[in-house]
């Protein structure tokens, strides 16, 4: 009974995570604007790109291409329709949810898997991840992470090959859609393999990284082609950055980031209850890791070594970096829902139903700010954009200029909106770089703290 009841409930965090899809909508922010561009290059214009979003963390480095390619299919069967590319999000978000399940049942058992399930699935609604808000590259990193995770893990049982091919296959395809966390993920489990191998005595395992040349096959070609551009801006940014660092202040930051930043992804609310959260999560973490079998044990350590080496290996980068931690989150949910195992059951449901109950008024809440937030319904709303677009057409009744005045200087999500209105109104060209007779300003109102 108590299953059919889960079930009813990540059967309801899903529709909930669907909302706005359900109403003709989605959260249509900067970045996936800015993606359905690009995309919409490729297509009309046949422009094949060998780089992705540009990174936010190093100046001249670009994440891979391989989520617009991922893309690619929805826009084409949508005709560029951003509602048919957001309902292609919300079939990979039901995908995950079943790979949560098979990970977290091949590490632990059923009761784990439907936990877990249920707990990211009311995460989901208010996290990016199904829905209501936007996706966007770093997304296939939080996909992929269980599934590298498993992979490695069995790796490290059973010394098979098999698994350590597919294992950096996969971490190849994560680097691709989120290089601030697949660069550091690749430097910590090469630290450990070479421990690993060397103990086992089968170094020659260390070929499989050729398997690594696939997946970043774009990044190998655009430097080639163009003279090591991104290499060298990488070299530069570690090597010849003169700026002092304060390693206590990065210290500090990494500290509140950890607290304020990952955990809060777990349980969205204010710094109290985050801290709260994040206090009860190493203590139970502490506890199991004594109670637990040696199997179990062994999957816990590894999540300990990869958390604790990223956010080591993040010391060397002075920037923010609390968004890079975000593919450990469906891990964490794991982890935290195996903890019932080995502690008090009274204790284990008491955290559990607070973290339910506040990850689900905090989804709900955003539903209904998104219908009455006038400042998240106009620019951030696709309906809205389009719905501009289409009286502009109307009004015009022939060709006409169009200028874009937006707090976000490129304007991707109004821009986007009238190339795609165009469609609809076959005799009217629009330009926004030929001066015209008739041209009409689109102004996008500035926050209310500038």
């Amino acid at each position: 009974m108590i299953r059919i009841f889960f079930l009813i409930l990540i059967v309801f965090n899903i529709f909930l995570s669907a909302y706005w899809l359900l109403q003709g909508d989605i959260h249509y922010d900067v970045d996936v604007s800015r993606d359905l561009l690009v995309i919409d290059d490729i297509v009309r214009n046949f422009h094949l790109t060998l780089l992705g979003p540009r990174s936010g963390a190093i100046p001249g480095i670009f994440h891979g291409p391989l989520w617009f390619y991922v893309n690619l299919p929805a826009f084409l069967i949508g005709g560029g329709n951003p509602l048919v590319v957001g309902w292609f999000w919300f079939l990979l978000s039901a995908i995950f949810l079943l790979i949560i399940y098979w990970v977290s049942k091949k590490l632990f058992d059923f009761e784990v898997a439907i936990l877990s399930v249920l707990l990211f699935s009311v995460n989901s609604i208010i996290n990016p991840s199904i829905g209501l808000k936007n996706f966007y590259n770093p997304y296939g990193a939080v996909f992929l992470f269980p599934l590298f995770f498993w992979l490695f893990y069995r790796y490290l049982n059973t010394s098979r090959i098999k698994y350590l091919i597919i294992c950096l296959f996969v971490l190849g395809l994560i680097i691709q859609f989120q290089m601030a966390f697949g660069i550091p993920l690749f430097v910590t489990i090469t630290l450990y393999l070479g421990y690993f191998l060397f103990q086992i005595k089968r170094l020659s395992h260390f070929l499989s990284y050729f398997i690594l040349l696939l997946p970043l096959s774009t990044f190998i070609v655009f430097d080639l082609k163009h003279n090591f551009l991104q290499l060298d801006a990488f070299i530069q940014f570690f090597y010849k950055n003169n700026q002092a660092v304060n390693l206590l202040d990065v210290f500090g930051n990494r500290a509140r980031a950890l607290l304020f930043d990952f955990f809060d992804l777990f349980s969205p609310g204010k710094n109290l209850l985050t801290v709260s959260f994040a206090i009860c999560f190493l203590i139970l973490f502490m506890v199991v890791l004594r109670k637990a079998s040696y199997p179990m044990k062994k999957v816990y350590w590894l999540f300990g070594y990869l958390f604790l080496s990223f956010w080591i290996i993040s010391l060397f980068y002075p920037g923010n970096v609390g968004n890079y931690f975000w593919p450990f989150l469906p891990l964490a949910v794991i982890i935290f829902c195996s903890f019932y195992k080995f502690v008090r059951r009274e204790i284990f449901i008491a955290i559990f139903i607070i973290l339910y109950l506040v990850n689900l008024y905090a989804g709900v809440s955003a539903i209904i700010e998104f219908r009455t937030d006038l400042n998240q319904r106009g620019p951030h709303s696709w309906a809205f954009n389009l719905y501009v677009a289409q009286r502009i057409y109307k009004d015009a009744k022939r060709d006409f200029r169009y200028l874009n005045f937006s707090p976000d200087r490129f304007a991707y999500q109004q821009r986007y909106a009238m190339i795609y209105a165009r469609k609809n109104f076959p005799n009217i060209n629009s330009f926004s770089s030929v001066k015209k007779p008739l041209t009409y300003l689109l102004e996008v109102d500035p926050p209310k703290d500038r």
